[in-house]
């Protein structure tokens, strides 16, 4: 009883959730201008405000490619995150036209091929990089696919949208080759989407502050719980480690610039 009980619930609030994005993907007037980052933050001030508007530029504003992109990526688990960061991403790297782009924790392609496509959209040189396991390697909240070679499968999907490939080292971050590979240069943009256990959380992020070039930007992925984020029923505010760190170290080491749904994004100047 108790299994047939909690399956109900579970479709009942996938049926919620699934209505609740639906509604936010509705046009509306007040949210169709195309902003920069620093813009919509300075509009949108309140994070929940923030996120509506991002939802609704990936789907009324934003180009078509990034639509498709994030359509290719959402069908048959290919990629998490959510409709909203694909917007964040696409104002973020087209008003800073980062160089030097890293990535900590790959999974799938979704975010490297989407920083390739937005520059290659945007006619700036970004060489991405990218650190991952390319395996099943989990942690405390996360499972995943385990007849996935994922290394191919993230090569495939920038063959797919004419990309070349970025540049990848298959380690885990914390691995002595992964640390000294974060260090070997200044990044203009880090996105921070490894292990969310707290420690490898807390690993990450102090290496990465540290290799950011000067005015770079750091991504904290599922790093929300300490904010006043309050998720749609089919968003997410984060996991315990990263939103740990992120309330210990960054917002008091690093000068935040915005945050949308469970991404949080900093800067070193």
């Amino acid at each position: 009883m108790f299994s047939v009980t909690g399956s109900v619930s579970a479709r009942i609030s996938h049926f919620q959730a699934a209505l609740q994005r639906k509604s936010f993907s509705h046009y509306r007037e007040p949210f169709a201008e195309d902003l920069t980052f620093t813009q919509a933050v300075k509009k949108y001030p309140d994070r929940n405000a923030l996120y509506a508007y991002m939802h609704h530029y990936l789907w009324h504003v934003a180009p078509a490619e990034i639509r498709d992109h994030r359509s290719y990526f959402s069908h048959r688990r290919r990629g998490f995150g959510e409709d909203a960061f694909h917007a964040m991403w696409w104002l973020l790297l087209r008003e800073y036209r980062p160089r030097h782009a890293l990535e900590i924790g790959v999974y799938r392609g979704q975010v490297t091929s989407l920083m390739g496509l937005i520059a290659k959209l945007c006619a700036f040189e970004c060489d991405v990089h990218g650190i991952s396991p390319f395996s099943p390697a989990a942690d405390a909240v996360s499972k995943y696919l385990k007849r996935v070679d994922y290394l191919e499968d993230t090569l495939a999907s920038n063959r797919r949208f004419g990309l070349s490939a970025p540049q990848f080292l298959k380690a885990l971050s914390t691995d002595t080759i992964a640390v000294e590979y974060i260090r070997s240069r200044a990044w203009n943009v880090i996105y921070v989407d490894g292990n969310h256990d707290y420690e490898v959380a807390l690993a990450d992020y102090k290496v990465c502050r540290d290799a950011l070039a000067q005015g770079g930007l750091l991504v904290m992925d599922d790093s929300s719980l300490h904010t006043d984020y309050s998720p749609a029923k089919f968003s997410f505010a984060g996991h315990p480690g990263p939103s740990r760190v992120v309330r210990e170290l960054a917002f008091s080491e690093l000068r935040f610039l915005g945050g949308v749904g469970h991404n949080n994004v900093f800067t070193n100047t």
